[in-house]
């Protein structure tokens, strides 16, 4: 998994492109759970709010995956 080499080199995880788009906000909306998990266990920021006010939890929402929906909310996304 290429995220996983760049995390090793010392990436950062948090890192936003100019449309304030993250890493785990792109895997949740893409419904990349294996992604989102590896994520999340590395130090993503599950409350990060992008500049539409829209959250990893909220992309996860659009995107319809409920395991991802159950992911996020056990561990205090809101």
């Amino acid at each position: 998994m290429l995220v996983k080499y760049l995390v090793e080199l010392g990436a950062d995880i948090n890192k936003e492109s100019n449309w304030s788009e993250t890493p785990l906000r792109s895997a949740c909306w893409n419904g990349n759970e294996k992604l989102v998990k590896y994520l999340v266990e590395h130090g993503a920021d599950i409350h990060k709010v992008a500049w539409n006010k829209e959250t990893p939890l909220f992309n996860a929402c659009k995107n319809g995956n409920e395991n991802l929906i159950k992911y996020l909310v056990e561990r205090g996304a809101d």
